[in-house]
């Protein structure tokens, strides 16, 4: 016998049941009223820290919250990156990566407590800097053909400064030993701070690096090529590729991961709003004074030029017989 009342409370019931049950995170409801952390594997200061700092800013204005920037130096990167690997995949951590954390550490930290392919999802990609070859000024080079052809004249006896084993400095600089057939001794540092400083002293020859914008400006150091697209704050200094030393590109770069497992509508709603940022003429004139290209690419863009960049780091890596480990 059919019962009105008894069906109506059984359908009372259930209706009430799925309300309390718990439901899975929904992309529509992010962001809540909670900050949202960006990681910084980095100390306050320098130039990550920067990028990190002015791209929180119009990204909190962007969502309308709060956006910390949480700097967790130390181990190249690895640290924070590990730090940010683990985290819960729902939107409120975020990773500043560059070509240390996801490309160069793998090869050069054998026990690396993150996985760069595996742990995260690339949000976007948000820069491209050319580093600069500067040489202490008592040589009075002119040019990047200057310096080889003095290095090629005096095999063995000029020596080039890096911010230690696996660093970007030494890479690119030991690209250009390959392409140009140099014969100039590594002296290795721990950070491209006291490399810069011994390079100003005289103490070392030349360096491959990118935070020597400032010394450069101030007349200490003698900057003669970049190492890819001419540099914004200097675009009237040449590649190396157009200096003489063809198919030489070496790009530095920072870009937002998110822990893998992040939902895709987040994710997409970051990268629309970091594009969006880099377009802004205020960020770019900031940038432009510090040497740093912007270069926006999505998710799936951005996964592959990193795949690219590890293919060629690695080759390198063998071609030279370099021993990365720190």
């Amino acid at each position: 016998m059919y019962r009105p009342r008894a069906a109506i409370a059984g359908l009372l019931a259930m209706f009430a049941t799925l309300a309390i049950a718990p439901r899975p995170a929904a992309a529509a409801e992010w962001p809540a009223d909670k900050p949202i952390r960006l990681i910084v594997p980095y100390p306050a200061g320098g130039n990550s820290d920067v990028i990190g700092r002015v791209f929180a800013r119009k990204l909190g204005d962007a969502l309308h919250q709060s956006v910390i920037v949480d700097n967790r130096p130390g181990a190249g990167g690895s640290i924070g990156a590990a730090l940010a690997a683990k985290a819960e995949p729902d939107g409120y951590t975020l990773l500043l990566g560059d070509i240390a954390t996801h490309a160069i550490n793998r090869l050069s930290m054998p026990n690396l407590p993150y996985d760069a392919q595996a742990d995260f999802t690339p949000v976007s990609r948000l820069t491209s800097i050319s580093l600069l070859l500067v040489a202490n000024p008592k040589y009075k080079f002119k040019s990047a053909r200057d310096f080889i052809d003095y290095a090629k004249a005096h095999p063995g006896k000029m020596a080039y400064a890096t911010g230690g084993n696996g660093t970007p400095s030494q890479l690119a600089m030991e690209m250009l030993r390959g392409a140009a057939g140099l014969d100039i001794l590594q002296i290795p540092y721990k950070g491209s701070a006291p490399a810069l400083t011994d390079v100003v002293s005289g103490q070392v020859d030349v360096m491959i690096d990118g935070a020597a914008t400032p010394l450069v400006k101030a007349g200490k150091l003698d900057l003669l090529a970049v190492t890819a697209d001419r540099s914004p704050a200097f675009p009237d200094t040449p590649t190396l590729a157009e200096s003489g030393v063809p198919g030489y590109r070496f790009v530095s770069w920072h870009g937002v991961f998110a822990p893998k497992g992040t939902p895709q509508a987040i994710v997409d709603k970051l990268a629309g709003e970091l594009q969006r940022a880099a377009q802004d003429p205020e960020v770019r004139k900031q940038f432009q004074a510090l040497g740093i290209g912007l270069d926006t690419q999505n998710g799936p863009a951005f996964a592959s030029f990193i795949a690219d960049q590890r293919k060629s780091i690695e080759d390198l890596v063998k071609e030279r017989g370099l021993q990365l480990a720190q």
